[in-house]
């Protein structure tokens, strides 16, 4: 399970702590200025097998999905999906930008790694 991230204009910097190292998401929610005693919880930390922030399609694919198509070339079955908020990327990921190349995502890059692959191999 990977998480894919990206900036934005109202990034919750405060709120959200991203730890590349340990692949680490914290989320603190928010003070609102009360300062009575609660037993709410405040922060919740989540680990990933890869924290990919503002990452390029190439670094996704490489990270994520090249070793899916090579295990499926050597007949193992394999599956890379995109799951997350309406508007948070999904589509980009997979399919990329269709009028440049260097922003394909992981749909025309994985099928170019099968041609690739197969065209390499012996009859």
């Amino acid at each position: 399970v990977a998480i894919r991230t990206r900036p934005s204009a109202s990034f919750a910097q405060n709120n959200i702590i991203l730890d590349p190292a340990s692949n680490g998401v914290e989320i603190r929610s928010t003070d609102a200025g009360d300062h009575a005693v609660s037993n709410k919880k405040d922060a919740w930390s989540f680990r990933f097998h890869a924290l990919l922030h503002n990452a390029s399609q190439e670094t996704v694919y490489e990270a994520l999905a090249r070793d899916v198509v090579t295990g499926v070339l050597a007949g193992t079955n394999g599956t890379v999906m995109a799951y997350g908020q309406t508007g948070a990327g999904k589509t980009f990921t997979m399919i990329g930008d269709t009028r440049n190349y260097k922003q394909r995502g992981v749909a025309p890059r994985a099928i170019g790694q099968l041609y690739s692959e197969i065209a390499a191999r012996p009859d």
